[in-house]
């Protein structure tokens, strides 16, 4: 037989088989991190978006922050609509991808198209926050059956902490292995430790930061009667005045 002509042998075949599927293995992990690694850049991009849409929000109304009336703002249901036309993008589907973390596997018509809650700190006064009795009556689930709580028009000047007052964050813990982790789980009924995972908050100094869910202070509003303290950007002592993080 011609050498030239010669093929690969049974063994040969076998050791680059094997060696594609070790690269495999070695660079699959690297490229999966990678990815996540893109998502969350690019959540935090959305996040400092939203920060410059509040900005030019507050620019427009006495330097106060969106208020429409509605306890429900911070889960998505109505604060996205007073600023989204404040959300520099030049159509309405990439102003939808500017509210909506890509790592999200939530459908687009869920929680109103957006992955991020707005604390309801920012329109309630301090004393509201720490009035609130039963936390259930800020919560999405309630809705129908909870009184309508007040809403107040909060200026910016009110905040105290601005780099430790968070303003906006991921409801879920979208960037970690298990990426569903919400800051209400009820170990009991999902299993899950509502302290667990990492989000991205947005301060309302605009400062993003990727933080461990244990770096955020316990809800802690006086009179709440409650049988574990949950890591609640709605309910932080004093609202605006109050802080998040240490």
């Amino acid at each position: 037989m011609n050498p030239k002509n010669r093929g690969f042998s049974l063994v040969e075949l076998v050791l680059v088989v094997s060696l594609v599927c070790v690269l495999a293995g070695v660079l699959a992990p690297a490229y999966h991190q990678t990815k996540k690694a893109s998502l969350r850049s690019k959540c935090q991009s959305n996040l400092r978006q939203i920060y410059a849409a509040f900005e030019s929000y507050l620019s427009d109304y006495d330097e106060c922050y969106p208020n429409t009336d509605n306890q429900y703002l911070w889960a998505g249901y109505y604060w996205r609509i007073p600023l989204r036309k404040y959300v520099a993008a030049s159509s309405s589907d990439d102003k939808n991808k500017v509210l909506s973390c890509p790592a999200d596997p939530t459908p687009p018509g869920i929680y109103a198209a957006t992955s991020y809650a707005y604390s309801a700190c920012f329109y309630m006064t301090p004393n509201q926050v720490n009035r609130i009795s039963n936390p259930n009556h800020i919560r999405v689930k309630y809705a129908l059956t909870n009184p309508k709580l007040p809403c107040s028009s909060i200026p910016n000047s009110m905040v105290k902490y601005p780099a430790k007052k968070v303003l906006a964050a991921e409801y879920w813990t979208l960037h970690a292995e298990n990426n569903k982790v919400g800051w209400y789980d009820d170990p009991n009924e999902t299993g899950n430790d509502p302290w667990s995972g990492t989000r991205n908050y947005l301060f309302a100094d605009g400062r993003v930061s990727y933080l461990p869910t244990r770096k955020i202070l316990p809800a802690d509003s006086p009179i709440v009667e409650r049988t574990r303290l949950l890591p609640d950007i709605n309910l932080t002592r004093n609202g605006v005045q109050g802080k998040d993080i240490e």
